[in-house]
């Protein structure tokens, strides 16, 4: 009889491992809150429980309930996706307690991956580490940062997604920096470990994505991620390879995430993040789930990342060598956020309609929208995901414009025209970007720099639309009544140069 998996998340991770599970027998379960009851992940599973609440802590956050969940349902494997309990050791712990298997890291891989300070340690045996360390009160935080210099970051030990960030450029800022960061470590994680460390100024963000299976010494890479255009921490665009490495560079990367991965003991799908700066990578932090980005790596490798996790976790074992990763092509992944396209302020709310992209080789899409549904207010803004493959990195930029353009999400604002806008930035065509991408693109005038919220209701299939609404939608409408349509071309030429 086929074994059953509870995939322990929302969304359209939910949709996208149902997919994997279907593909090797697996009977997909799912669980979804009191606002998620007409989600379209419940329509991707054979079996779903309501867990209550609306808050994550009433609801994807509570160990108890799912651990009951997966019982009621006959579950004999749990998977978390990413998020939520995705690296929470304590779930880990309770998923071996109640004879359930956790597709991930074990316990004891959990509990250095969460530990920032830990992993750091480890990782500092075979790879660089920007110079910094633990601090537990502000005395301490002072003596660091004037040891290592300013500017320096301050972070939660036991967190990530960017909660407890703080950037310090002197002294005076430290005091509340480190108070801030604390408190929010604490709200955020139940934790007010924090860590010091030099801030590196406009890095590029780079990660290796890892498959492990320890059991029979197999630790193999598929790759490089750049994952650099980001807003407050978050990633926005990803693409594979990275334009900024030579194979030099590519083989040196790869090669130290595993050998940090061997020194952790890692099992399972997982990544090692880089900052990359003057030629020199310093390791970051392990990301011990599936990411949101794998899609890409899928694209350019082959191979289905979720299935390679079920294996390991079933005790099958990860059937690749390294010498089997044959990647080819270029691939770029935009998230699309449901999030005001200059100030990335979320918008949650009803989505009117759903037109995804045509359908074309090398374009996919992984969503959980229709028309109709109501956005919650309670969960990341994250909506969709468009995925483009091309045999170049100037082929997927193109086929990335094109589904853009013709992406219909109305009813609610999205980033869709910050994508478009980031596509045309010669910075981001010529390949040489770091962290400071949006912020530049921001610091021009207002005319000048939010010229590409106006591009899609400035498109003509866009207006076509518009006219046959009854009732226009004041987001596919554009605010930017200054703009000469018959000008648009021009403007665009002068403003991607």
């Amino acid at each position: 009889m086929p074994k059953k998996i509870l995939i322990a998340n929302r969304g359209e991770i939910v949709v996208r491992i149902a997919r994997a599970c279907r593909k090797i027998e697996l009977i997909p379960c799912g669980i979804y809150s009191n606002v998620d009851k007409n989600s379209l992940h419940i329509q991707h599973c054979d079996q779903a429980m309501n867990i209550g609440g609306a808050m994550p802590s009433e609801s994807y956050l509570r160990i108890d309930k799912i651990i009951d969940a997966a019982k009621k349902l006959g579950c004999d494997l749990i998977h978390p996706g990413y998020g939520f309990l995705a690296e929470n050791r304590k779930f880990t712990e309770s998923c071996k307690k109640n004879g359930l298997v956790f597709v991930g890291p074990s316990p004891r891989v959990m509990s250095i991956t969460g530990d920032k300070v830990m992993a750091r340690r480890i990782a500092s045996k075979v790879s660089p580490v920007v110079e910094g360390d633990e601090v537990s009160n502000e005395s301490d935080a002072v003596l660091l940062a004037e040891r290592i210099g300013y500017p320096v970051i301050l972070k939660a030990v036991e967190g990530g997604g960017g909660r407890g960030l703080r950037i310090v450029r002197s002294f005076p800022q430290l005091k509340d920096a480190f108070i801030s960061s604390k408190n929010e470590s604490i709200i955020s994680f139940g934790s007010g470990r924090v860590y010091i460390e030099k801030y590196v100024e406009n890095p590029r963000h780079i990660e290796v994505q890892i498959l492990a299976d320890t059991q029979r010494s197999n630790i193999i890479h598929l790759g490089e991620r750049e994952c650099t255009i980001q807003r407050r921490h978050q990633k926005l665009i990803e693409e594979t390879p990275s334009p900024a490495l030579t194979l030099e560079m590519r083989k040196d990367i790869t090669e130290k995430a595993i050998a940090i991965m061997r020194e952790i003991g890692y099992e399972n799908a997982g990544t090692v993040e880089f900052l990359f700066k003057d030629g020199e990578f310093y390791f970051m932090e392990v990301n011990a789930r599936i990411q949101v980005e794998h899609p890409i790596t899928e694209a350019v490798t082959g191979v289905d990342i979720v299935e390679q996790q079920l294996s390991i976790a079933l005790g099958k074992g990860l059937p690749l060598k390294q010498h089997d990763i044959k990647s080819k092509g270029h691939a770029i992944e935009c998230r699309i956020n449901a999030e005001h396209p200059i100030s990335f302020i979320p918008f949650p709310g009803n989505v009117k309609k759903f037109l995804p992209p045509p359908k074309e080789d090398g374009v996919r899409i992984d969503h959980a929208l229709y028309p109709g549904y109501t956005i919650p207010v309670f969960y990341d803004s994250l909506i969709a995901k468009l995925i483009c493959f091309g045999n170049d990195r100037h082929e997927s930029i193109e086929k990335m414009k094109r589904s853009l353009l013709s992406f219909r999400i109305s009813g609610i604002p999205s980033t869709i025209p910050f994508h478009i806008s980031a596509l045309h930035d010669r910075k981001f065509i010529e390949g040489r970007y770091d962290t400071s991408f949006i912020d530049e693109m921001r610091s021009l005038s207002s005319k000048e720099g939010e010229i590409a919220a106006a591009i899609l209701s400035l498109h003509p299939k866009k207006i076509e639309l518009l006219e046959s609404e009854k009732e226009k939608d004041p987001w596919m409408d554009s605010r930017f009544d200054w703009i000469d349509t018959s000008d648009i071309s021009h403007k665009l030429s002068r403003w991607s140069n």
